[in-house]
């Protein structure tokens, strides 16, 4: 592998900036991924030029670096996508080439392809200093919240029957976009404004869709050092005011309902780890976190693989958890079994698992949530609501809209 330093030394990447290396890797049908991960500067482009997308097995410790993309239905027996990190940028917080890692050689034809057409797309940048306004008249489709809050109805006479505690019910909003869109400007503006969310564009040109979001809660990660993380992340309220004024986090009051939501969660991760005997975690919280404009209930949970010699901890967990109970319900199999029925719409990638892996040893993979999918002109917005007892159908209905916000009003804007 190539690894420059460019600030030290001369690289065919010096110079170029991510939107521009992003739309030269789209153009030219290469899989590719760019990501910021939650409290960090940097920004990451992974380009896959040779094997493009793999299917393989998530044994997360044993792969070499790239980024993983699973579909919300998957288990474990099947196989997920695997982009080879070929090529791996990093990027300053100003948008700057600050290391290459570069397995191909910088002589390598489809890289110098690439470089030329980031040069080409840089140039013409400069000539065309328009700025193009992003629009997105929205589909009618009156008839989706009727639908929505029926399926609520459906969803809390089950529970009354004791068919399971609860359900995570979603729904899509459908818009159209401009040819004029530029993703990787979107993904720089949600990079901005969501400091505390993974924020991640993935290209997948086979099935012709970019997907978009800021994702706030961990699935699993493992660090180089040995240390395993997840977490628990339910219960759901608007983090402003009608003035559009940020509510104080310790003025925030959580109802039994969304207690009791978040709980459940964070006893599905019991559950998980009781099953392969792990007793050595530590567990803190709940706790009341914002992401972008609403409030969760936050539980932190951390392992020391190192001292127990679990390197394969995070592989072993993410089969356990995947769909946790935030983003499906309790117990697993009885309210997957209800959303596939009722949802009446095929998740696809949303509130399956996105993520690096082994990049500078760490992965890092989330829930696909706050999550939008470009294709075919259409704009996929994506957003659940868990649903239990108490839940109200009207209510339900309004955090899947907040939740919707998230993106929306952030990419929405004219850039």
């Amino acid at each position: 592998m190539f690894s420059v330093q460019t600030g030290t030394k001369l690289s065919i990447f010096e110079g170029l900036q991510v939107q521009e290396l992003w739309q030269a890797s789209k153009k030219l049908g290469f899989p590719s991924a760019l990501w910021r991960l939650p409290h960090q500067n940097e920004i990451k482009l992974l380009i896959s030029i040779q094997d493009g997308i793999r299917k393989c097995q998530p044994e997360l410790e044993k792969l070499s670096p790239g980024f993983m993309i699973s579909t919300f239905h998957w288990d474990e027996n099947q196989d997920v996508l695997l982009l080879e990190g070929d090529i791996i940028l990093t990027f300053s917080e100003d948008h700057q080439v600050r290391t290459v890692d570069n397995l191909l050689g910088e002589e390598h034809t489809e890289v110098r392809k690439l470089v030329y057409v980031a040069e080409t797309l840089t140039n013409e940048k400069k000539a065309d200093s328009n700025d193009h306004s992003l629009l997105l008249p929205a589909i009618n489709d009156s008839d989706s919240r009727t639908r929505f809050e029926r399926t609520v109805e459906l969803a809390v006479s089950a529970i009354r029957q004791n068919e399971f505690k609860k359900v995570v019910l979603s729904r899509t909003k459908d818009l159209f976009y401009s040819e004029q869109f530029q993703p990787a400007k979107a993904f720089c503006k949600l990079v901005k404004v969501y400091p505390h969310a993974f924020v991640s564009l993935v290209n997948l040109p086979e099935q012709n869709e970019l997907w978009l979001g800021a994702s706030p809660e961990v699935l699993v990660q493992q660090s180089s050092n040995g240390v395993f993380k997840t977490m628990s992340l339910a219960g759901t309220q608007n983090a402003r005011n009608e003035s559009g004024e940020l509510i104080p986090k310790y003025d925030i009051r959580w109802g039994e309902k969304e207690i009791e939501e978040q709980a459940l969660v964070s006893r599905y991760i019991v559950e998980c780890f009781k099953k392969i005997r792990l007793r050595e975690y530590t567990e803190t919280g709940p706790k009341t976190v914002l992401a972008g404009n609403l409030y969760h209930l936050r539980t932190d949970f951390e392992v020391d693989t190192l001292s127990l010699r679990f390197p394969e901890l995070a592989s072993v967990m993410l089969k356990l958890l995947h769909p946790t109970s935030a983003v499906c319900g309790v117990p697993k199999l009885p309210s997957l079994t209800f959303l596939t029925e009722i949802e009446g719409y095929d998740r696809s990638f949303y509130s399956g698992f996105l993520g690096p892996v082994q990049v500078n040893g760490d992965t890092n993979l989330f829930v696909n949530l706050r999550t939008v999918r470009f294709k075919d002109g259409k704009a996929t917005f994506f957003a659940g609501a868990g649903i239990t007892e108490d839940s109200d159908p009207g209510r339900e209905w309004e955090e899947t809209e907040m939740k919707c916000d998230t993106l929306l009003k952030v990419i929405a804007q004219a850039f």
